[in-house]
């Protein structure tokens, strides 16, 4: 390994030790001077000439802007986080690595659906799906598993067509991908998502099994050290 290949997993540790040490644990202004510290330091690297780590430097800061963004928008730092979003995704499409690209056109693609973009939000939302399902890794297979959580949750919300039905056959993908790989959190997600639905059909009593279920998950959830970047 080059010395500029063990700085960037340097930096790179320290971007996950902040998400899981702070912005998990909800402490996102904390999260957020790590986050700015390794951007800085990550963008006085210059530009290497070999490709390799090139490609890797644009791969881990468009990680860390990705953290950064996500962050700015829980502080309601909206147009600071606007101001990145571009960039990262930029960074993400030029690093050629498919785990990034998929989690940063999720995050762009939400991120557009809050400000009220959404034929571009579904667009991007797409994207990182298809993206995503190229690779066989856990990560992509959980990246995928997380599109098919928001699109059970932009049906019962209404912002696409298809009705509490469709969630639930979007959420029970979820958790056909998620709970193979003991994505707990994820299929805690997925049932409280599948919930909303029943509830809408009337299924009551199926959806007070699901909100149960959800629950032993989210213990499960936060008695194990985390294994995953946070998706968007």
């Amino acid at each position: 390994m080059t010395d500029m290949l063990a700085r960037l997993r340097a930096i790179e540790s320290r971007i996950e030790g902040a998400l899981w040490e702070d912005e998990v644990s909800e402490r996102p202004e904390r999260a957020l001077g790590v986050y700015e510290d390794a951007r800085m330091e990550l963008q006085a690297l210059g530009t290497p000439a070999a490709a390799a780590e090139l490609r890797e430097l644009q791969r881990v800061l468009a990680y860390c802007l990705l953290r950064t963004t996500n962050v700015l928008r829980r502080l309601d730092r909206h147009d600071e986080a606007a101001a990145l979003a571009d960039e990262e995704l930029a960074l993400a499409r030029a690093s050629g690595d498919t785990v990034t690209l998929g989690r940063s056109l999720m995050s762009h693609g939400v991120s557009a659906l809050q400000s009220g973009a959404i034929e571009q939000g579904l667009a991007e939302l797409d994207e990182a799906r298809r993206t995503l399902e190229c690779g066989t890794t856990r990560d992509h297979v959980q990246g995928v598993g997380w599109y098919w959580i928001l699109q059970a949750d932009l049906l019962n919300a209404g912002i696409v067509s298809g009705g509490p039905s469709k969630a639930i056959e979007d959420a029970d993908r979820a958790l056909a991908l998620l709970t193979p790989i003991e994505n707990w959190k994820g299929v805690a997600r997925a049932l409280a998502a599948r919930a909303v639905a029943r509830e809408a059909l009337g299924e009551s009593k199926a959806a007070s099994e699901d909100r149960a279920k959800q629950l032993e998950y989210d213990r499960l959830a936060e008695a194990e050290p985390p294994t995953d970047k946070e998706p968007p």
